[in-house]
């Protein structure tokens, strides 16, 4: 998740407890702002989940089986959230990393869900990649323009219906880093 956008530093300033560094890409394991049901101000929760077994972290899910999978199925009909972002990285078969923004510069949204472990915490909903996503990477997060964040957040058919669309959103992948 690359965060480096002024909306998004906006949002940042948002926060009722800003976090020490503000990075611009942020990366699993720490904390993000996000936007949940529970409050109209974004609130910082930790990127990933303790895996059932404590072996690892889980930083996305799959959004076709999402509410069948027993470890999610309750999280995401109880907390759904939406990330804020300028973009977002997704690495090809070579290892290499590719950013994925808006041609139009706008912060995107991606979609997920929270829980509480010792912290807060959240993960991001995943699918079938879509161009030109598909070009280098088998998957995409579930993407959310602004104007469906809170149906997304308070709408659970529309949450599911979300899951199965293909991605409305236009990218452009803008550099390999």
């Amino acid at each position: 998740m690359d965060m480096g956008h002024p909306q998004i530093a906006d949002i940042y300033r948002g926060l009722q407890e800003v976090p020490p560094l503000l990075r611009l890409d942020v990366f699993p394991g720490q904390l993000a702002p996000l936007f949940t049901a529970r409050s109209t101000l974004p609130q910082l929760f930790k990127w990933g989940f303790d895996g059932p077994y404590g072996k690892q972290l889980l930083i996305n899910a799959r959004a076709e089986t999402v509410t069948e999978k027993l470890f999610f199925a309750h999280d995401f009909a109880a907390c759904r959230c939406a990330v804020p972002c300028n973009g977002f990285y997704e690495w090809d078969e070579n290892k290499q990393k590719h950013l994925f923004v808006r041609p139009n510069g706008k912060i995107l949204y991606l979609a997920g869900f929270c829980k509480q472990q010792d912290v807060e915490r959240f993960i991001i909903l995943t699918k079938p990649a879509t161009l030109p996503v598909s070009k280098f990477h088998h998957r995409i997060p579930v993407l959310l323009d602004r104007n469906e964040v809170d149906d997304y957040l308070n709408d659970s058919v529309f949450a599911t219906e979300v899951n199965a669309r293909d991605n409305p959103i236009e990218l452009l992948a803008v550099k390999k880093a």
